[in-house]
């Protein structure tokens, strides 16, 4: 049996209040979260050393010897 396609139309509001409830509970589980556990809240979990590693290189080539070199950034004379 083939249901029409009008079967699949769902009302906006009815998603937008959906999807407002999932975040919600979302949010609430880690809330709770804190609360058993207030400590996870600024011990955190630290990166591998190479995802250290890359986000240091998006930033700003930290490492003096990386062979892949810094985003050429401009100098405070060619800035002005």
């Amino acid at each position: 049996m083939t249901l029409p396609i009008a079967a699949l139309d769902v009302d906006l509001h009815e998603l937008v209040k959906q999807v407002a409830a999932r975040k919600l509970a979302a949010r609430m589980a880690r809330l709770d979260d804190l609360r058993a556990h207030p400590e996870y809240a600024t011990a955190g979990t630290p990166a591998p050393a190479g995802e250290l590693a890359e986000v240091r290189h998006l930033l700003y080539d930290a490492d003096p010897d990386a062979s892949t070199p810094a985003f050429p950034y401009p100098t405070v004379q060619e800035a002005s």
